[in-house]
């Protein structure tokens, strides 16, 4: 999970979530702020080095990323801070509404279903920040395999959200 907190000059703060496996995949946002004007400039226009995008109904971390560089350097926002949680993270279960006990479940099941080991999971994890890396280190086979993976847990995860 990407998770983007914003900060304008006149106190406005914005957070988006977005929930992806890797910074070109694109995930499910949610998005969270306390002024309207910031809210405009946030989700109005949003341009990425790829073109336009929509940023609510779901984008990938290295679009939102670049269009809020864009803003920053503009002087349109003061702080952009990204944090990047993984199932291995501590609290990453109560970001997702789910308990410690499902998230261990879960990735007991993607073990087993998908042939993944912890070590190998937790490898990509690392690595999926540096794309030099990630060419050298994985097939293009390899990396859409764990992108099946981060677009099934994506799946289940708004499967829980909508459960009653």
């Amino acid at each position: 999970m990407f998770i983007f907190k914003v900060q304008d000059g006149q106190g406005g703060r914005a957070e988006i979530r977005i929930q992806a496996l890797d910074w070109s995949e694109q995930g499910e946002v949610v998005f969270s702020c306390n002024s309207d004007a910031l809210a405009i400039l946030l989700l109005s226009g949003c341009r990425s080095g790829k073109g336009f995008f929509s940023l609510l109904p779901g984008t990938k971390p290295m679009y939102v990323e670049q269009w809020l560089e864009y803003l920053q350097e503009e002087g349109k926002l003061g702080q952009v801070e990204v944090e990047i949680k993984t199932p291995l993270d501590p609290g990453y279960g109560e970001l997702c509404g789910l308990d410690s006990e499902q998230i261990k479940t879960l990735l007991e099941l993607v073990y087993r279903v998908g042939g993944f080991n912890r070590l190998q999971i937790m490898r990509y994890l690392k690595h999926r920040h540096n794309p030099s890396t990630m060419s050298t280190r994985y097939s293009p086979e390899e990396i859409t395999r764990y992108r099946h993976l981060g677009e099934l847990i994506n799946y289940l995860l708004r499967l829980k959200s909508s459960a009653p």
